[in-house]
């Protein structure tokens, strides 16, 4: 099973909002999209580590520094463990994290979703303390993210506001009554 197109254009935009809506160029884009079929939870891993470098001002080219990171991956790496149903659980678990669950508020919540009932890690509540690391580690991004989406839509709002009121009033007609503009005959 490979990566499709769609799927890493799906993951390219995830991390880009990470990025501060940074977009790759598409040769860095391919080096870290070969990178990501060799070893997808060390680009993942490297992705989250280059975007809170880059929140907190440390990087400032987050694609080149993960594509750099990425190119540092032995090509063996993820080859010979293609995964059995717990590792396969774990990745679709901590991508949930890094993808929704890092915008949910509580810890509780998230572990709810990840070993209640209907968890995909329910068989395996050993995991959970590296579930919650990882967690404690991406909710800052949520919250920033969450911060950022106010903010746009707070100007947004008030850039309607102000076109509202800066609407000029429509035009007056003219003296001119319009049974004075139409002449009706008629045919006898």
């Amino acid at each position: 099973m490979g990566l499709t197109m769609k799927d890493w254009e799906d993951l390219v935009l995830q991390i880009a909002e990470t990025f501060g809506g940074q977009m790759p160029y598409p040769e860095t884009s391919n080096d870290i999209a070969s990178a990501y079929q060799r070893a997808p939870q060390t680009v993942l891993r490297m992705a989250d580590q280059v975007a809170a470098l880059y929140l907190d001002g440390t990087a400032q080219n987050p694609w080149g520094m993960l594509r750099y990171r990425a190119k540092t991956i032995p090509a063996t790496e993820g080859a010979a463990t293609k995964g059995t149903n717990r590792e396969k659980a774990v990745e679709r678990a901590e991508q949930r994290i890094r993808n929704e669950l890092l915008h949910y508020d509580r810890w509780t919540e998230v572990e709810d979703e990840l070993f209640g009932d209907r968890g995909t890690l329910r068989q395996h509540s050993e995991l959970k303390t590296r579930m919650n690391e990882l967690w404690d580690e991406l909710r800052p991004l949520g919250v920033i993210v969450e911060h950022e989406a106010e903010e746009r839509s707070r100007i947004r709002r008030e850039r309607l506001a102000q076109l509202a009121e800066n609407k000029p009033d429509p035009k007056p007609a003219g003296n001119i009554e319009i049974r004075d503009a139409i002449t009706v005959q008629v045919e006898a």
